[in-house]
Parts: structure tokens; sequence; C-alpha cells
């Protein structure tokens, strides 16, 4: 279904919660999430899934995560600026959306093109960048218990 393929990030957010908070309790140096997040999108780049914005994107909220980490000390509000940087990867459904809508069309049929576009607008990208934040922070809560 269309919201789901578009919901992608939240479900990533809170199972990536687990590998991100052991890769932390690991690496007790900073800059975990950010080679998380060069890694994620340097693979969107490779296969082509991505383009360097994506990439950038990515690696800018690893930085950033690392940050709110440093600053707090605590995973459950560093790992959600990363796992909102997921959405990068469906960010042209918001900046190139009829691109993306023929795409859909063409790939999927245009049923499921026309479901992607109920949240093809400013209030459907901040409703998954919340959603995408609250299931990040509630992954880490669940792992850490705290």
């Amino acid at each position: 279904h269309p919201l789901c393929w578009v919901g992608f990030p939240a479900l990533a957010a809170l199972l990536g919660a687990f590998s991100y908070y052991h890769v932390c309790l690991r690496w007790q140096q900073s800059g975990a999430a950010t080679l998380l997040g060069f890694a994620f999108g340097l693979l969107l780049l490779v296969t082509g899934e991505g383009d360097v914005v994506t990439l950038g994107i990515m690696t800018a909220a690893g930085i950033l995560s690392d940050v709110v980490l440093k600053l707090t000390h605590r995973p459950a509000y560093a790992y959600p600026v990363l796992a909102i940087g997921v959405i990068s990867w469906l960010l042209p459904l918001w900046t190139r959306t009829q691109w993306y809508h023929d795409g859909a069309a063409e790939e999927l049929g245009i049923d499921y093109a026309d479901g992607l576009m109920l949240l093809a607008n400013w209030w459907g990208l901040l409703l998954l960048i919340v959603v995408t934040a609250l299931m990040g922070y509630l992954g880490v809560r669940l792992i850490n218990k705290n």
C-alpha cells in the first residue's frame, strides 16, 4: 500500500534503534551515527536509490545526531535525529512530486501513484518526520528500558 511505502522510515526508525544502540555501546567515542549515516547514504548512492544530496543529508543527520548525543549523553534523544535522515530517501516525493508520481505510475500503476500523492504535501512530510522521530525514540527506550 502507498501509505506503507511512505511510512517506511518510521518502521526503519523503530527497527534500526536496536542496531544503533548496540553500535553506540561498543563504539564509545563520538562518530558512530556519522558513520552509520554516511554508510546508509553511500549504500543508497551506489544502488541508485539516492544521489549526492541524499548522501549529504544522511551524513549531516549522522553528524547532528552525534552532536546531540555528545550534548545530552542520551541515545534516546540522539537516535531520532539520525532516523529522520532516512526520510531523505523519499524526499523526491515532496521535492519532485510530478516526477515521483510519474515513476510510480509507470512502475506500479496509476492507483498506487495517486495513493502516494495523499501525503505529497507539507503536512504529510511533517507527519512523517514526527512519527519517524517518535518511533526512533520509542525504539531506543525499548532497548534501553530507562
